[in-house]
């Protein structure tokens, strides 16, 4: 069963209320339209989604672009990033990162299904617009136009062609000149270009100009062939990997995070790692630098243990090294009860593993080359960690995909402070099939 990644990070969830109990999307508030399981306006998805329901599921991404966050998908789904200016849309919109890892996805050979409007000062079609100006970050690396101005016949549903299947039309934008190398045409009518595929690495990338043509009311609409469409694209998007995966991608991340003050100061968190990348926000300073990679087939040596032999068990007891501040592979080992589920279907297994742990014995010479950075703050007096683990494996038990994240609370004194100081750390690891 492949899996389809719903972005509902960039594209708001349904709010509009009908009644006291239906959650549904709705023109007049202009939030949340295009969800899977609104089946109670002619926006939602839900009818899609009961046509994927045998072979695909659909869950929902509640985060930015990333490694770790598209490690299950299949195919993103990506339906209409909001324009932030209207009312009710999505917080966050793409940054220049989003679109590195996207276009990582589809090299390594994922699916993207990109569904946009037009985008219009119009008041009536305000909330059709999508974030042309962050979309563009992606359309400008594969050298396309799209014609923001632009609106297909507001009067009517225009007969389009997608090959030999007619094409229910909506409001939506087009394709300025000519595709570049790469692109094909996907929906065309009377010389306008609504749709494209580009194949990007081992992937694809396809961008429909109606995101409404695939939502409940166009999506079955009588005389079109919307559904068989969508289905088929769908179809054409899925990677090489499902259902034969071989090679893998693992990376690895880590971080460190402090509210500077007299006892840590920016100065000293900075000389932890010199080289790693330094943000700023409210309260905290972090320092984020990427670890280890590989690629291959034998890159399940980097898992952080053994997933297959743990399936059967509801707890486990696992070695683990408490994580260095600096980068460096010192730290104490230790060991950390885990809970486990594994949750068994046709297609194999999912596996959630959790744990934590603690000490008061770990010290800043256990985690660092230059504790003297850290002794403003006084003693460590206790560290606590907290691991998380999903994971994919096949009927055979054999691992597919992971991600994992270990966290790091530390607490430190001094006798003249009645507050603790505090830091945090991270290493997170992913692994990803690739295309062939």
């Amino acid at each position: 069963m492949a899996t389809i990644l719903y972005d509902a990070f960039f594209h708001q969830l349904p709010g509009h209320r009908l009644g006291e109990h239906l959650v549904t999307g709705g023109y007049g508030e202009g939030t949340g339209r295009y969800a899977p399981d609104d089946c109670f306006h002619p926006n939602g998805l839900s009818v899609l989604q009961a046509d994927l329901a045998p072979e695909h599921e659909i869950r929902l991404l509640h985060a930015p672009y990333s490694d770790l966050s598209l490690y299950n998908a299949d195919i993103l789904l990506v339906p209409n990033p909001d324009y932030p200016l209207y009312a009710g849309a999505a917080t966050y919109r793409w940054t220049p990162a989003d679109v590195d890892a996207l276009w990582r996805f589809l090299e390594r050979g994922g699916g993207v299904l990109l569904l946009i409007n037009s985008f219009l000062s119009r008041p009536d079609y305000w909330e059709e617009n999508f974030d042309l100006e962050r979309v563009s970050l992606l359309f400008d690396r594969l050298g396309v136009r799209w014609d923001a101005n632009f609106m297909s016949d507001d009067k009517r549903i225009e007969p389009a062609r997608v090959g030999d299947r007619l094409f229910g039309y909506g409001q939506g934008g087009r394709v300025v000149g000519a595709l570049p190398e790469g692109a094909e045409p996907l929906i065309t009518f009377e010389g306008n270009t609504y749709g494209f595929t580009a194949r990007v690495g081992a992937g694809m990338l396809a961008v429909v100009g109606d995101a409404g043509s695939i939502s409940n009311g166009l999506y079955c609409y009588p005389g079109f062939e919307n559904a068989a469409v969508y289905r088929e694209l769908l179809d054409r998007l899925l990677p090489a990997w499902v259902g034969q995966t071989s090679r893998w991608d693992y990376r690895s991340f880590r971080s460190v995070s402090a509210a500077p003050g007299k006892a840590v100061t920016e100065e000293a968190l900075r000389s932890l790692n010199p080289t790693a990348d330094w943000t700023v926000d409210h309260h905290f300073r972090h320092l984020t630098w990427n670890g280890p990679e590989a690629q291959g087939a034998d890159v399940w040596e980097h898992a952080p243990f053994d997933l297959r032999a743990i399936c059967d068990h509801s707890s486990v007891v696992r070695p683990f090294r408490w994580l260095s501040l600096d980068g460096s592979d010192r730290g104490p080992a230790c060991e950390m009860p885990l809970a486990v589920k594994c949750a068994r279907s046709r297609d194999g297994a999912e596996l959630f593993v959790t744990g934590r742990a603690q000490s008061d014995t770990v010290t800043w010479e256990d985690l660092c080359d230059r504790p003297e950075l850290l002794s403003p703050a006084g003693r460590l007096e206790q560290i606590h960690a907290v691991f998380q683990l999903h994971a994919m494996l096949d009927t055979e038990g054999r691992p597919l995909r992971a991600r994992w994240s270990l966290g790091q609370n530390l607490y430190a004194h001094t006798p003249d402070s009645a507050k603790y100081g505090r830091l945090l750390n991270s290493e997170s690891g992913v692994i990803v099939p690739r295309a062939v």
